[in-house]
């Protein structure tokens, strides 16, 4: 990562979990930068709550300007919350695979299961959606983060670790546990779904799936003018990325890895006018 990430990460770490973290100096153009993908990936909050721990320390040299903009982002942000503006398709409670999803419906419908264990596989289904879709999910993997710090004594890990296995999760859930590890401080024993051995190619996985977050699912949706019978896609940069993505994290699921892909092909033609 680069020092723009790292500072990032450590900021998300102290706004979320409140750890004592050690900010990098960088230049005003930086922390620009930085601002700018807090934005894009919707952690203001945390990260200004991030700043604000770490607000007296040597390098933190933020611009009269930059601290005003930051303030304005974090009270618009929390004073107006956005509803829920996610796209239908990235549905936690929905696979692509009939099979699975039929699988994950029953497990949703019975009451009889712990409710916050159920919660948390959805959390996890979520970070997976976004992977295959749309690259590193940093707030869907920190709320995953703050969910498991906050409720890991009420979940049932031994039901969570048979549902993950019958939905065919356990690689996925593994990438997004050694994720967790990686970027927000969690230890192997606070993620008792995670094989404690962790993967050598972890570091390289994560950048390559930081490197995606410049396009959305929507970037590359097909769609028509109003004045034109023609249909064309909106990016086809972000249409090859996602081929890509989907070729290269196939093997962490294949099963839904497939229909995934094939299913956001057919939603995105649901956006050309009739």
């Amino acid at each position: 990562m680069d020092i723009i990430q790292r500072n990032l990460f450590r900021l998300l770490r102290s706004g979320a979990f409140g750890s004592q973290e050690q900010i990098e100096p960088m230049s005003a153009f930086k922390w620009e930068r930085l601002y700018q993908i807090a934005m894009l990936h919707d952690v203001i909050p945390y990260a200004y709550k991030g700043i604000s721990n770490c607000h007296s320390q040597f390098f933190m040299h933020l611009t009269d300007k930059q601290e005003l903009t930051w303030k304005r982002a974090y009270e618009e942000i929390t004073s107006h919350p956005a509803d829920n503006e996610e796209d239908t398709f990235l549905r936690a409670d929905i696979l692509t695979n009939p099979m699975l999803n039929s699988q994950l419906q029953n497990i949703l419908d019975d009451e009889h299961s712990d409710m916050i264990t159920r919660q948390l596989l959805l959390q996890l289904i979520r970070v997976m959606r976004h992977i295959l879709n749309e690259g590193m999910p940093i707030r869907q993997l920190l709320e995953l983060g703050m969910m498991l710090h906050q409720h890991n004594k009420q979940i049932n890990f031994d039901q969570l670790r048979q549902w993950i296995k019958k939905l065919r999760l356990t690689q996925m859930c593994q990438l997004e546990g050694e994720c967790l590890i990686l970027f927000f401080g969690f230890h192997a024993e606070d993620l008792p779904f995670v094989t404690p051995l962790q993967s050598k190619r972890t570091s390289q996985i994560a950048q390559e799936l930081l490197e995606f977050t410049n396009t959305r699912s929507h970037d590359w949706y097909f769609s028509q003018d109003d004045d034109s019978i023609f249909v064309h896609n909106s990016n086809s940069s972000a249409m090859f990325s996602h081929v890509r993505r989907s070729s290269r994290y196939f093997r962490y699921h294949p099963t839904e890895s497939l229909t995934n892909f094939f299913a956001s092909f057919v939603h995105s033609l649901s956006h050309i006018e009739e």
